[in-house]
């Protein structure tokens, strides 16, 4: 039944990169149908799937710990251990009304799923382009996860990326800067993001200055030299210390400054890069989202030494369907129901190869 129902929303999405410059097809009732399937869907393989993940037991297990706890209670490991305080009170609200951790995981997953189609929306200011990216997002694989067993960095993700919205739409620095503070209260490693963000919309930056500091910062990461760099952080941030211990290969054994997750961070950036300097139809904001992915690929670049790095390179993943899809969703010109298209079906690749679509066999 899920399987039918993402085919039909694909489908759609489809349809919307052929015809999504026609009048009646634009508006925005159109997206409504679509836009709520993939919500309703995300959320439940979101919700459903995952529980052989270590991570998703432990939230469970919190979960219910902090439904049974009074509010001061539900803030003590926040006091003994500087857990995240707007995670305990996000568990805390949903457990006076439930004690069951699968409404739990169901509600955050919701959440998380309608946040991204309001940031979405409000950047792109289009239905049926918020569509396709949501379906890009849930083909590229990892909002499912963040959404999914990796509830605070999830959660954070979105309060942070809502904030960038923000920016694009030249938002009140007031209310960047209370988002941008909620994510961080969701998951401390939010904060140099949080900061990144805040350098994007407080600064004119030239794209070429940061390309070539992410240049400097990969050669540390492909040489290795970053962690010898980041060293003495070590006596100051705890985490880069416990996260740098070579005994954390027994939990996470797929290695650091991994090259196939350079790639995955230099070929989005290539592509919007050369997007930036050779087309003329890009929206005026793009150049901003290209700044923001870069400063926040940094982040990891910079990181990447660390055992579960790639949880900081999610700050700027998350930002990889809307930097790849733009430039063919704005193109306008000779071919664009041809061209158009090629996008939604190389995501379907990647979610076929890479096995996003498993998630439909839980």
């Amino acid at each position: 039944m899920v399987i039918a129902w993402f085919v039909l929303c694909s489908a759609w999405v489809l349809a919307f990169t052929v015809m999504g410059k026609l009048p009646y097809v634009r508006h925005w009732s159109n997206a409504v149908f679509p836009l709520a399937s993939l919500v309703a869907i995300n959320t439940y393989v979101a919700a459903s799937g995952n529980y052989d993940v270590v991570d998703k037991s432990r939230y469970a297990l919190e979960f219910e710990s902090l439904s049974f706890s009074s509010f001061g209670e539900a803030f003590d490991s926040f006091i003994t251990d500087g857990r995240e305080p707007a995670f305990l009170l996000f568990n805390w609200v949903i457990g006076q009304f439930t004690h069951d951790a699968a409404v739990f995981f169901a509600i955050t997953a919701a959440v998380c799923s309608i946040m991204l189609v309001i940031t979405l929306w409000l950047i792109l200011g289009s239905g049926w382009m918020t569509a396709v990216v949501f379906y890009l997002t849930f083909c590229f694989g990892f909002f499912t996860n963040y959404s999914s067993f990796l509830l605070r960095q999830g959660l954070s993700l979105s309060f942070l990326v809502l904030a960038l919205a923000l920016v694009f739409r030249r938002g009140k620095l007031r209310s960047v800067a209370v988002l941008l503070a909620i994510g961080v209260l969701f998951h401390w490693s939010a904060a140099v993001a949080a900061i990144l963000i805040l350098v994007v919309r407080l600064f004119k930056l030239r794209i070429e200055v940061l390309l070539g500091v992410w240049c400097l910062l990969s050669i540390t990461y492909l040489t290795g030299v970053n962690e010898i760099l980041a060293g003495p952080l070590g006596s100051t941030f705890s985490d880069i210390e416990t996260y740098s211990d070579p005994d954390m290969v027994v939990e996470y054994t797929s290695g650091t400054n991994r090259l196939d997750f350079w790639l995955l961070s230099a070929i989005p950036l290539s592509c919007g890069y050369i997007a930036v300097k050779k087309l003329t139809f890009l929206p005026e904001w793009y150049s901003g989202l290209l700044k923001a992915y870069i400063l926040l690929n940094c982040y990891y670049v910079a990181m990447g030494f660390l055992y579960f790095g790639d949880r900081l390179a999610a700050y700027s993943w998350s930002l990889t369907p809307l930097l790849m899809a733009v430039p063919f969703l704005a193109y306008e010109g000779k071919g664009q129901v041809l061209i158009r298209p090629v996008i939604v079906m190389g995501f379907m690749i990647w979610g076929i190869y890479f096995g996003t679509f498993e998630v439909f066999s839980t």
